[in-house]
């Protein structure tokens, strides 16, 4: 982001401790392809061994019974309490059994100092065990006709905001929210600019405000409007805003919660949960009026089969004080979302606004949807592991490591249909950083950010010596891994981190802006982002869209080593650094960006990069973006081809060609230094192969092949 952020930022951080639970909500947004089925990996199921204090668990128990394999226990939370019987004891590592079944979690289950340490909650060997937040809705479907289609309909009474729910489940898929339209985004009439309150950080990006205008034609005679989330999109933020009231004969929509960011001419933007606008196969809507729930039926649904499962748990387990409990084969899925109240920070700004009586003052979320919940929470606790599970459809984030959690690991597992991160880290911005030695490896991410659409896969702020490694994140709108939190040259809690050898590809997908399959914030001097392969990265295509960067290295970013990188077709660049210091990149290939090969986007008065042994290919754009002036960075022995124009590349401002620089031009400003302008002679680049031959002229300029793709493909043919 632009310096101006570092302000907001600087003071989200300095109250990021007053305010953990701030407020967003979900989306049906472009279409996501499916995923294959996840198979383990890691876990070993190994056999059942009753020891003396472990515990069986299972559906068909009971809590009075002793734990035993005939007579199991029915919760886990009664085999958490049993536990706190052993302290004192001579025992090492306990074990709770965990036999087949649904676990419902209507009540967060909560571990802290008191519980027992050392223990292992692990499904029986070749038993499928789940913990949902959801539970089977009751009461007989009947048929009807809604919008001129046909329907089913229950009774759903809503006595209460408890009564209410934001999230329905069928066959184990999150069903669709009718939104408005079915395809495509609205798009803002008039921001209504008058009506805003300026942030005194920078009015362009954050002006708040709670109304718009909309093209009257777009709109509908909602019949449940406050019943209706508005959601809109600014560069690298979404927001879901709830819909006060709407006034058709003038386009007004007023909304009940402040934006965080500047609303503009043409902004993107959908309604969500819109009752007239329920149409398709799978969609529902519950009427809180009426007290009926209508669902539109998919094919084979009838009356009589249709079983469904409404969310109500919002976070299944909190760890504060914990230490040395793991988790291991258990699924955690279908958990439900809710708006966060919350003291906007701003607050005071609105005081004389003609709207103050009724704002619900709370739910920013300006980036990385950092302030979502999690439905795993873990809190100044130390070695909890969560190995080979699943998370599937969870609606807020699916595990936070929260402050001053240290030696946790999150191996072998799967995340599929993740509301907003999939993996947080966190901590308190101190230096040294006591949130430390979270490892995340070996884990699936994938459709991740579905509710909340700035998500990231695996989010670390202000945390040191963390291993970010082997895994395959993709289909997010959203950057995939993001570590840092510290804008500019300050000092960083955040250092040491190993991003290596994952596998990022389908991020962005056209929706937001300003993102990497890698993003980076701040200096840290000992971390290293190696052998990872990054490909389709795409920002917004829309008039204010830019930035879909492989490798981003934002405000800030210094003394870092990005090695052995595979990154290719990204709407931008396919590396950027905004500004930093001494980041040495070497040894990777950088192919088809679409707007060319490698940017810095900020002149310094110190070195601010060495690039050097790496490849660097494009087809007709920019090997160099915005390099004008000499010693912005120094370059040394990269190979150069363009497979429109050859060795004959350019670098430059634009995209013009009139503002493209030739090779002796370059050369005069200090760049191109040993350079070798030759096909690099690549397996098959139409296909993106990117294999080298043996003789290939990269390796005149020093470049050095590696395996990619964790391991499974040398790069040498």
């Amino acid at each position: 982001m632009s310096a101006f952020f570092a302000k907001v930022v600087a003071f989200f951080a300095s109250i990021a401790t007053l305010f953990s639970a701030m407020f967003c909500q979900p989306t049906i947004v472009p279409e996501y392809p499916e995923v294959d089925t996840y198979e383990k990996t890691v876990f070993d199921e190994g056999e059942f061994v009753m020891n003396s204090y472990d515990l069986v668990v299972s559906p068909y128990g009971d809590d009075g019974n002793d734990g035993s394999l005939e007579n199991p226990l029915r919760t886990v939370a009664a085999a958490k309490e049993r536990l706190k019987d052993l302290a004192g004891s001579d025992c090492d590592t306990v074990t709770v059994w965990i036999r087949e079944g649904t676990y419902l979690i209507e009540e967060t289950l909560t571990f802290d100092s008191s519980d027992y340490s050392n223990v292992v909650y692990r499904s029986y060997p070749d038993e499928k065990v789940v913990f949902t937040g959801s539970k089977e809705i009751g009461g007989s479907w009947s048929e009807t006709v809604i919008n001129g289609v046909n329907a089913f309909v229950t009774d759903m009474p809503v006595e209460s905001e408890a009564d209410y729910f934001r999230s329905l489940f069928k066959d184990g898929n999150r069903l669709p929210r009718s939104n408005y339209p079915k395809q495509g985004v609205f798009k803002v009439a008039d921001p209504l600019e008058g009506e805003g309150v300026p942030s005194e950080w920078s009015p362009e990006f954050f002006t708040h405000t709670v109304a718009f205008g909309a093209h009257t034609k777009d709109l509908l005679d909602f019949a449940n409007p406050r019943d209706i989330d508005v959601r809109l999109m600014h560069f690298w933020c979404d927001e879901l805003l709830p819909v006060r009231c709407v006034d058709m004969s003038t386009g007004r929509v007023e909304t009940s919660k402040i934006s965080s960011m500047t609303i503009r001419v043409d902004d993107n933007y959908v309604f969500e949960n819109v009752k007239e606008a329920l149409a398709l196969p799978g969609e529902w809507y519950l009427d809180r009026a009426e007290g009926k729930l209508y669902y539109i039926p998919q094919d084979g649904d009838t009356v009589e089969n249709t079983v469904l499962f409404a969310g109500g748990c919002e976070q299944l387990i909190t760890m504060n004080g914990a230490q040395h409990v793991s988790f291991r084969g258990i699924d955690f899925e279908n958990t439900d979302w809710d708006r966060i109240d919350g003291v906007f920070f701003g607050k005071d700004m609105f005081a004389s606004h003609p709207a103050h009586e009724y704002i619900e003052y709370g739910g920013l979320h300006p980036q990385a949807a950092y302030e979502i919940p999690a439905a795993i929470c873990v809190e100044s606790s130390d070695g909890i592991d969560f190995i080979d599970c699943r998370f599937e459809n969870i609606s807020y984030t699916a595990i936070k490591f929260d402050k001053a959690s240290k030696n946790c690991d999150v191996t072998a597992c799967r995340f599929n249909e993740i509301g907003a991160n999939a993996v947080y880290i966190h901590g308190d911005f101190v230096v040294p950083a006591t949130t430390q030695n979270i490892n995340v490896t070996d884990c699936h991410i994938s459709n991740y950010g579905r509710i909340f659409n700035n998500a990231i896969g695996v989010l670390l702020t202000n945390a040191i010596d963390c291993d970010i490694t082997d895994n395959e994140i993709h289909d997010g709108w959203y950057t995939g891994v993001s570590v840092g939190w510290s804008w500019g040259y300050a000092p960083n809690p955040t250092n040491n981190i190993k991003i290596c050898n994952n596998l990022i590809y389908n991020i962005g997908n056209g929706w937001l802006s300003d993102m990497g399959g890698i993003y980076t914030l701040g200096v840290q001097p000992d971390t290293v982002i190696s052998g990872n392969v990054i490909y389709n990265v795409g920002c917004d295509e829309g008039a204010y869209g830019y930035g879909g960067w492989g490798i981003y290295l934002d405000e800030g970013s210094s003394g870092m080593l990005v090695e052995n990188n595979l990154v290719y077709d990204c709407s931008s660049q396919t590396f950027h650094q905004h500004y930093g210091e001494d980041n040495v990149v070497r040894n990777n290939i950088f192919a088809f960006g679409g707007e060319g090969a490698f940017i810095i986007s900020r002149h310094e008065e110190h070195n601010s990069l060495f690039l050097k042994n790496n490849i660097l290919v494009t087809d007709n754009s920019m090997m160099y973006a915005r390099t004008i002036e000499s010693d912005w960075f120094v370059d040394d022995s990269n190979l150069y081809w363009d497979y429109k124009n050859g060795g004959n590349v350019t670098s430059g401002y634009s995209m013009a060609w009139t503002d493209r620089k030739s090779i002796p031009l370059m050369v005069a400003r200090g760049y191109y230094n040993n350079a070798v302008f030759a096909d690099p002679l690549f397996k098959d680049a139409a296909n993106r192969d990117f294999t080298l031959a043996t003789n290939s002229p990269a390796l005149d300029a020093s470049f050095v092949p590696w395996e990619y793709n964790a391991g499974t493909k040398t790069l040498l043919d």
